[in-house]
């Protein structure tokens, strides 16, 4: 049996119209009403509700069917008619049964017969007000997907041009330039990468394609793509839906999820550079002790997660790639320079950090 609790607890929040033109009932059950609902309108015929809805707007219409001046169908028309989204209950007589297909065909859901049984009510009103509440979280939802998918499109396009600079340092690198170049510069204290370690991360590497890569693999590939993408499905659960308010514990799952990648692209033989970066990446994590820190990165770490994934399924799921490197220069860049901006900020927190160690721990 539904209990009224469990009504109150997703109803409390919301408005309703009540439209009842017997004063007796409107006045009985507006007390009910009233206990559950934030706020609750009483009209004594259609007239009276279409003009108060006209001047407001409530999340529950509950309405009589037969009442002077206009009936309820006839409300109920006007207001589907300007939001046809509206929830509508309707209370009827034994006699009124003729109007359901009428009021179905509205798309009115929800009936209840005169005299109201109280836990049918209860019921009927719950099945409502949760499904709003659904409702009202789920556009919330896509707000706020809305608005991140924004401000990664924005932090993209400042990724890709941190990349072209990077492509440039290394250009210079392979004319024996003596460079030395800081990532995410002007970023609080961005790490300084060396000739040293951009050597490391960019080596010269022999072309080959995705296929070919597969047929000659001697190891069991498709366990390891499919660890892989069990990985993936760890990381983008909790980078959308636990890094909205992380925790410590988030943070050490999204820390050891990225060095677990590691060590499975490292079986794969040829991507020990891309599997060094990952790993330095997640062992970078590992020393965030500020939550709020990786909420404020969620956005880049979401990049290279997904540059993961469209790299597994171009070498190792649709095996298309024509180049199996093709996507390990701007993984590694992505790594590196999120990593510059997290050792900068662990900066400022501890002045006993040694921000070498991060490659070469």
């Amino acid at each position: 049996m539904s209990n009224i609790k469990d009504l109150i607890s997703f109803s409390k929040s919301l408005t309703a119209l009540y439209v009842e033109d017997d004063m007796a009932i409107r006045d009985n059950y507006a007390k009910v009403f009233k206990e559950v609902f934030a706020s609750v309108e009483l009209a004594g015929d259609g007239k009276e509700g279409w003009d108060k809805y006209q001047s407001d707007r409530y999340d529950i219409v509950i309405t009589d069917i037969n009442m002077p001046v206009m009936n309820g169908i006839e409300m109920i028309q006007n207001i589907i008619g300007e939001n046809p989204e509206q929830a509508i209950a309707v209370t009827s007589a034994h006699d009124e049964a003729a109007y359901l297909l009428q009021l179905i065909d509205l798309g009115v859901e929800k009936f209840l017969i005169k005299p109201i049984d109280f836990q049918k009510l209860i019921t009927v009103l719950l099945s409502i007000c949760k499904r709003l509440a659904e409702r009202k979280e789920y556009h919330e939802y896509q707000e706020q997907i809305e608005k991140e998918n924004l401000h990664t499109a924005d932090l993209l396009k400042e990724l890709l041009k941190k990349n072209r600079e990077l492509e440039d340092a290394i250009h210079k690198l392979n004319r024996n330039e003596n460079v030395n170049i800081a990532l995410l510069e002007g970023i609080g204290h961005a790490k300084e990468f060396t000739k040293k370690e951009l050597n490391f991360y960019s080596p010269k590497i022999e072309t080959q394609c995705a296929q070919d890569f597969i047929d000659t693999f001697t190891g069991d590939i498709d366990t390891i793509c499919d660890r892989l993408e069990h990985i993936e499905e760890s990381l983008e659960l909790v980078i959308h839906q636990k890094l909205l308010e992380p925790t410590q514990q988030n943070i050490q799952e999204v820390a050891e999820a990225f060095c677990d990648y590691a060590y499975h692209v490292n079986q794969l033989l040829k991507f020990s550079n891309l599997s060094e970066a990952i790993n330095s990446f997640g062992k970078t994590l590992k020393q965030v002790s500020d939550p709020t820190l990786l909420k404020e990165m969620k956005s880049f770490i979401f990049g290279i997660a997904n540059s993961l994934h469209t790299w597994r399924h171009a070498v190792l799921v649709d095996k298309d790639a024509d180049d199996i490197h093709f996507l390990d220069n701007s993984i590694i860049s992505d790594c590196m320079q999120t990593e510059s901006l997290l050792a900068g900020s662990l900066d400022e927190h501890s002045q006993t950090d040694d921000v070498d160690n991060l490659f070469f721990s």
